[in-house]
This record gives C-alpha cells, sequence and structure tokens, in this order.
C-alpha cells in the first residue's frame, strides 16, 4: 500500500513538469475550487513537491516549507515573481461594476 501511495504521489509530481498543466492547475484552483491565490500556491507546491519549486523559484526548502505549513506569509510582490518564475504567471488584479448600469 505504501508503494501505491508513493508512486501516485511521483505521477502526480512528474505532471508538473509540463509547465501548461501546472499553469492549468493553479487557475483551476482559484477559479473553479474557490481557493485564494495563497492556498492554490500552497496546494500546488505540496503536489509538485517542495524541493523542485525551491529550486525552481530559488528559494531554500525551509523557507518553502514555512510557507507552506503556514509559519511564513509570502507578500503579494513575492507570489507574483514566483509563480511568473516557476509557472510564468502573473498576477492581474480588476475591479469591476456589479451592475452594467451607469449612474
Amino acid at each position: 500500500m505504501a508503494n501505491r501511495n508513493k508512486d501516485f504521489n511521483t505521477l502526480v509530481a512528474d505532471k508538473f513538469k509540463n509547465r501548461k498543466f501546472a499553469q492549468a492547475y493553479i487557475i483551476n484552483l482559484i477559479n473553479k475550487e474557490g481557493m485564494s491565490l495563497e492556498e492554490a500556491l500552497r496546494e500546488t507546491i505540496i503536489s509538485m513537491g517542495l524541493q523542485v519549486f525551491a529550486d525552481k523559484a530559488g528559494l531554500s526548502i525551509q523557507y518553502v516549507s514555512d510557507f507552506v505549513n503556514k509559519r511564513r506569509k509570502f507578500t503579494t510582490g513575492a507570489i507574483d515573481k514566483y509563480l511568473n518564475k516557476v509557472f510564468q504567471l502573473q498576477i492581474k488584479i480588476s475591479v469591476e461594476s456589479i451592475r452594467s448600469e451607469v449612474a
């Protein structure tokens, strides 16, 4: 049973080598699952592997582990930087009217 779990984790982590898969995964967590950007990034880091993310982002494994375990918060700027560097994604904030009526 333990090997099956390890094999599954390896299979999932291998999928994150495909950048388009990783991009779609994060975007889906936010847009379809309703996760915050921080939650989606944590979930993605866990799925792809902390060491893999740390290597790609140029961070220490301890720094990444602290973020995943909520002992450290990333600023919005840091999240944008890591999303860009690791996944080639960027944060885009927009403000839209709830109604299309003009006052």
